[in-house]
């Protein structure tokens, strides 16, 4: 499920509809950290938005049970309310 997003003219939208995600683990490229995670993103959106997105997410346990976080960029290249395009998205959590 999606929520608002902004037009380049500063026009709020509203979009729905499902995305399937498919993480993989990847080698980090310095020395290994049982507490440090590289993982590929892709992922399929299906609704309003129809397009396809790649990404890296690079993400952090501590010692204290449930106490991680996370940071992530995927270009997404589709098709929004019948306008084609690419956008980038940032998460971080």
């Amino acid at each position: 499920i999606y929520s608002s997003l902004q037009s380049s003219e500063g026009e709020t939208m509203n979009a729905s509809g499902t995305s399937e995600v498919s993480l993989k683990p990847q080698p980090l490229f310095h020395e290994a950290n049982p507490l440090l995670g590289r993982l590929s993103i892709d992922k399929t959106f299906h609704g309003d938005l129809a397009a396809t997105s790649t990404g890296e997410m690079l993400s952090a346990r501590t010692s204290v049970e449930n106490s991680a976080g996370y940071v992530a960029i995927e270009t997404v290249s589709g098709t929004l309310h019948g306008r084609k395009g690419t956008f980038v998205l940032q998460h971080s959590s």
